[in-house]
């Protein structure tokens, strides 16, 4: 069923959508017939998979904080070497391997 737009107020419309007691559970806004009550607590159940995933906060590749903080220092100060032909072509060569 298609409502027409009779009012250029949004307000009116949520207010006659809200109040429309056509639906397949009249009386009853917010609620999903046949849907269980919602719980007062979410749980979760992992997989045994999931379970078996490594956990902790390493995510990825590990990788050395004291070089990444050395980076990080001489990136700052001006100092670390970039080679902006390389970029360059590393750039189109992902390019090209999207485009084949």
């Amino acid at each position: 069923m298609v409502n027409s737009v009779s009012s250029t107020d949004p307000r009116a419309r949520l207010q006659k959508i809200s109040s429309d007691q056509t639906g397949p559970n009249p009386g009853k806004t917010g609620q999903v017939q046949g849907a269980a009550p919602a719980a007062s607590v979410d749980q979760v159940e992992l997989s045994q998979a999931a379970q078996a995933l490594p956990g902790g906060k390493e995510v990825g590749p590990p990788f050395d904080l004291e070089i990444v903080s050395r980076i990080k220092e001489q990136i700052a100060e001006g100092r670390y070497p970039i080679d902006l032909e390389a970029i360059t072509e590393s750039l189109f060569d992902s390019y090209q391997d999207l485009m084949s």
